[in-house]
């Protein structure tokens, strides 16, 4: 019976944390603010990384910043509390999927990171995006 009661009181008691938090807003899902901060995100990580062209989703949750070279694609996704950043080069993409809406699904290889939309403004840029990750696909020789 012991054990039955302090079964129900730490239940109660998780309980009552996750209400409280939900109640008064005290978590927020992560997001990148803009393209500048993307940016600022990858040279933290990464000193080497020389920004390209870039894109930001609409609801902020991913972006894609190309390498100048052309050698990479940086990968910044909100998850969680934080962003999650992934060096995408060729063969690191499993599949890039268009979808309605200007919306682009992206599933790498690692199988840690789940696979992410980015939702676009228009269509010409998903194509132009999802080209530049179809080439990601393709391992190198």
């Amino acid at each position: 019976m012991e054990i039955v009661t302090k079964l129900l009181i730490s239940i109660f008691g998780v309980s009552a944390m996750v209400l409280t938090c939900h109640f008064f807003k005290l978590s927020r899902p992560s997001s990148i603010s803009d393209l500048d901060e993307a940016k600022r995100l990858l040279d933290q990580d990464s000193v080497s990384f020389q920004s390209g062209a870039s894109v930001l989703s609409r609801d902020r949750a991913v972006a894609l910043i190309e390498q100048a070279s052309g050698d990479s694609i940086g990968l910044l996704a909100a998850m969680g509390d934080g962003v999650v950043i992934r060096y995408l080069t060729p063969g690191s993409v499993k599949a890039t999927r268009m979808g309605e809406n200007s919306d682009l699904t992206i599933q790498l290889r690692d199988f840690t990171f789940r696979p992410v939309s980015i939702k676009f403004d228009d269509n010409s840029a998903a194509r132009t995006w999802a080209d530049k990750l179809n080439r990601m696909q393709e391992s190198q020789a």
